[in-house]
């Protein structure tokens, strides 16, 4: 199965440039062209890594990422924002973004960062998996023990 990107901004060109060539990378790519369907998209699609824009009207991208770090759902989506301001990159780190790059961007660069923020997710999934493992093998000591809670 494909990879997930939701790649989200309001330039249909940029959309469609990175649809191109994220697909020939053998990526599924979601796209969004504003951040209300951002939020709407990332919590039905689940995608491995998010490609974010930042001025967007409406819901600008710093908003979206802050509304998808705070929900228990899409908190460990990881985030690159893109944009053509370097100061609102830095915003955006403080609101949660994993990564950002600036506009004019390197398509290869990108892949790169794309690829880093999969192996975070993975990692990331497969650490929580191991956290609820743990908390099961927890419980079902406190059972043998003859207490059925865990304070």
């Amino acid at each position: 199965m494909a990879q997930k990107i939701l790649v989200v901004d309001d330039e249909p060109t940029v959309r469609d440039f990175l649809n191109d060539f994220f697909t020939e990378e053998g990526y599924k790519v979601i796209q969004a062209s504003n951040g209300k369907q951002a939020i709407l998209l990332a919590e039905i699609e689940n995608p491995e890594v998010i490609l974010l824009d930042i001025n967007m009207p409406g819901i600008d991208g710093i908003e979206v990422c802050k509304r998808l770090k705070a929900k228990k759902k899409t908190r460990y989506i990881p985030i690159i924002i893109i944009t053509g301001l370097d100061d609102r990159g830095f915003i955006a780190y403080l609101e949660g973004a994993d990564d950002f790059v600036t506009k004019p961007f390197n398509p290869v660069e990108l892949t790169f960062r794309v690829r880093s923020m999969h192996r975070i997710r993975r990692l990331n999934t497969e650490l929580l998996l191991a956290q609820g493992y743990i908390g099961q093998l927890e419980k079902e000591l406190f059972k043998l023990h003859g207490n059925d809670s865990i304070d």
